[in-house]
This record gives structure tokens, sequence and C-alpha cells, in this order.
């Protein structure tokens, strides 16, 4: 083992409780005004069937929080988590495998096809809700990848668009702006209605299906915005 791998080993093992605490500090300290769209999640949970929660990669932590409170109060709700298979993904996987999320590893943003079997053959087998965010791993930023388009198409489990705003919070110089809500911030959670991928879809290879999550992730985030 280099001293690379060592580090990034070491990191592994050392970045999760350290970024776990922060997370939980800032759940504690700022106040979820109101979820909006709340009724979208539920009517898919009726049905007794899967959905793929999707969040732009910069609005993690409300949204997480959001879909992790509904599955620990709702058991037809069982998340599952894509993490990319790379040293961060490592990290990621040590942060969120103790939170009763089933951890996949790959990228349907990338449309691998190893990648997109296994998560498809866990909605299916397991009845697992994968979590994705479509412009993730690398950006660009706002825009929705095929690879997810392509999982629900051929899942026919439906995309669901989630965002949330913070009456104030930091932007990180990421490539996706990541966003850190400021202690005591007021939140505004909002879900959106859910998108159905269709066979026919594929004909353009999806462009208009990520045209619209597009739009319905964005327009779900200004609602947001606009009830603070």
């Amino acid at each position: 083992m280099n001293f690379k791998q060592a580090r990034r080993r070491l990191g592994a093992k050392i970045f999760p409780p350290i970024v776990w605490g922060i997370i939980r500090l800032i759940w504690k300290t700022c106040r979820i005004k109101t979820v909006i769209g709340s009724e979208h999640l539920q009517s898919v949970l009726a049905q007794e069937k899967p959905c793929i929660p999707c969040y732009w990669h910069q609005q993690q932590i409300f949204c997480v929080r959001y879909l992790l409170n509904v599955a620990n109060d709702d058991s037809r709700l069982k998340l599952g988590y894509l993490i990319s298979p790379s040293s961060d993904g490592d990290i990621a996987t040590n942060m969120f495998g103790n939170q009763g999320v089933h951890i996949i590893r790959g990228s349907a943003t990338r449309g691998g096809a190893q990648a997109l079997r296994e998560i498809y053959m866990r909605i299916k087998k397991d009845q697992l809700s994968p979590i994705v965010t479509p412009d993730g791993p690398t950006g660009p930023i706002y825009e929705c990848k095929p690879g997810v388009a392509m999982l629900a198409q051929l899942s026919k489990a439906p995309m669901l668009p989630l965002a949330y705003a913070a009456s104030s919070c930091w932007h990180l110089k990421s490539w996706d702006r990541f966003m850190i809500p400021r202690p005591f911030a007021h939140i505004v959670i909002g879900v959106g209605e859910p998108l159905e991928v269709k066979k026919e879809d594929a004909a353009d290879d999806f462009k208009t299906v990520c045209s619209e999550m597009n739009y319905r992730l964005n327009a779900v985030a200004a609602n947001c915005k606009d009830s603070l």
C-alpha cells in the first residue's frame, strides 16, 4: 500500500463521523418551516411501488433528511443510496451505511451498463427507491443526465423531483455550489410531481425527458424559495 492509498483509507475512517456530526448539528439547529407537495410522494407509496428520488447534487443535506424521516415513519419507502465507486464514495458509504439506507455502489447518471443492471435488479427484486443526484457526480450543474432516465424507463419506477431552500446558507466553491444552511435558518422542502419515463422516450436518447426533469427540479426549487 502506498502513501496515497493509506491516506485515502485513513480519510474514509476519520471524515465520516466529523461530517456526519456537522450534518446532524445543522439538522438540529435549523427549522423546517414546511414541506410542499408531500402528497406526490404519498401517491407513489400508496401504489406500493418504488420511485427514484432525484435532487440536484448541491441540495443533499435537507432532501436526504426529508427522505430519511419519511422512510423511518413509513416502511413502504425502502431507500437506496447510489454512491460512486471512488475514494470519495468510500467516505459516503461509511457515513450513510448506518442510517438504514441500502448502499449501492455505481452511477446511474453515467449510464454504465453494469451499474444500471445492478441498480435495476435492486429496484425490481428488493423494491428499493434509489436516491439519485441527476447532475452528479461531477456536473455540469443543473443538467439531468440520460442514465437516470434510462433507469426509470427500464425499471418503470417514476423519477420524483425534490429540492429545498434555506433562508440563509453558504455555497461552497465546488462545481455544484454545494448548499450548507447556516445554523437556525428556516428550511422549506419541496416535492414535485413524479415523472414516468416510457419506452418511446428513448427515441431521442431521453433528451426530452431530461429537459422536463431539469424544468421540474428547478420549478420545485423556485417554489421552495418563494415559500420561505
